[in-house]
């Protein structure tokens, strides 16, 4: 068979092989389409949200400068850290947004089963710079 041939006729045999997919795999598919990608999205703007909320990162002592976990690992422990003012920030609608954008990285971690070092990040260190929070570059 030549190789342009195979090449026609492979995407034919990708999609055949879809339909054959044993049901806990189907299932799996039909959530990506779903309920999963909606995660997706519903994820990815809590996210932007809490980048909008913590813009204005302004201080004038390093007690205004804070960090907040947001996100979750497989194994506990937030994903990251955000840098904010408190200063600046509604803090109370900081925190709800981070809750919902926990329980759905959470809920997406579960039904995708994702696994992970388990390796517990450390909270940087913020501090008040020129009248900005900044992180401080430390080698704890």
């Amino acid at each position: 068979m030549s190789m342009l041939r195979v090449l026609l006729l492979l995407p034919a045999m990708v999609l055949s092989a879809c339909s054959q997919t044993p049901p806990s795999n189907q299932n799996l598919l039909t959530e990506l389409d779903g309920p999963l990608a909606q995660m997706q999205v519903d994820g990815r703007q809590l996210y932007q949200r809490m980048q909008k909320l913590t813009l204005d990162k302004s201080c004038t002592t390093d007690q205004q400068c804070q960090v907040l976990g947001i996100g979750s690992r497989p194994c506990g422990g937030p994903e990251q850290f955000l840098l904010f003012s408190s200063q600046q920030t509604d803090q109370k609608m900081l925190t709800i947004t981070n809750d919902r954008y926990t329980r759905i990285r959470q809920e997406q971690q579960q039904r995708l089963g994702q696994r992970s070092t388990c390796q517990q990040l450390i909270a940087p260190l913020p501090a008040c710079r020129q009248q900005q929070c900044v992180l401080l570059n430390t080698d704890r």
